[in-house]
């Protein structure tokens, strides 16, 4: 694994902008998910039919688990920086593993000595 798949990369694929797609295929096989994007993904209200692709979707990539590791790096994180829970588990989980976290939303994460990338900022 390489990367952690933020949420919005997903959002932005299921609504079909091409940039999401095209690193999704690219690098499908080095994605990881946080089992909070998981979760936020699949709490969208989709047809059962679209839900069912969405999971087929998700399933393709490793999706980790909040361990212990991971609730202790959130709990640093939080002691030093403002941060939404959810997105703070996103990124212990990137910490934790070594992984590059893609996403657009680099604003809420930037305050973090970490490696990012943004798709949508290469082209």
């Amino acid at each position: 694994m390489k990367y952690l798949v933020d949420s919005n990369i997903i959002i932005y694929h299921l609504n079909q902008e091409s940039i999401a797609t095209n690193f999704l295929r690219k690098h499908y096989h080095e994605i990881a998910i946080s089992q909070i994007t998981f979760i936020e993904v699949l709490s969208f209200e989709f047809s059962q039919e679209v839900e069912k692709d969405v999971r087929e979707l998700l399933a393709t990539f490793k999706i980790l688990d909040i361990t212990q590791g991971i609730a202790n790096q959130a709990i640093e994180n939080r002691r030093h920086k403002k941060i939404k829970i959810p997105d703070n588990i996103i990124v212990a989980t990137a910490m934790v593993h070594d992984l590059v976290l893609v996403t657009r939303n680099e604003k809420d994460f930037k305050i973090f000595d970490m490696e990012m990338l943004n798709p949508f900022s290469l082209n």
